[in-house]
């Protein structure tokens, strides 16, 4: 079985400083799979196929406008990775990180730097221990 995504611009969404949001819709097995993104949906899609436990097979994405289609040869590789762009590196592909890792990683720089007290028994030094 291959796994057939279609994906579409969203121009209304278009601004002068960010691209516009992308939908991108699948069937599977009899399920819709639908999300939007400004960065790489149908690689949202094939995390939302991980995440339902549907067996691995490859993707083909369709992009509304152009002929042909992007070939993963294993969705569940095609979850591992999204696209990225800055003002300081073009469109490029990065590997994913779960934003509520991420959060979680900032929530705790912002209270160390505001002088919370760490749990009781965490380090102060990498390695060191408490006797």
């Amino acid at each position: 079985m291959t796994i057939t995504v279609h994906q579409r611009a969203l121009e209304n969404t278009r601004s002068s400083g960010k691209s516009c949001k992308w939908i991108a819709e699948a069937i599977v097995n009899g399920k819709d799979y639908t999300t939007n993104s400004r960065m790489a949906p149908a690689n949202d899609i094939a995390r939302q196929l991980v995440a339902d436990g549907q067996p691995d097979a490859p993707m083909h994405v369709y992009t509304a406008g152009l002929k042909g289609c992007l070939v993963w040869r294993s969705f569940y590789g095609a979850a591992g990775f999204t696209f990225r762009e800055s003002t300081t590196k073009s469109v490029h592909q990065a590997p994913w990180v779960d934003p509520a890792i991420v959060r979680g990683q900032i929530s705790a720089t912002t209270a160390a730097k505001q002088g919370e007290k760490p749990p009781v028994g965490t380090p102060v030094a990498p390695g060191a221990s408490h006797a």
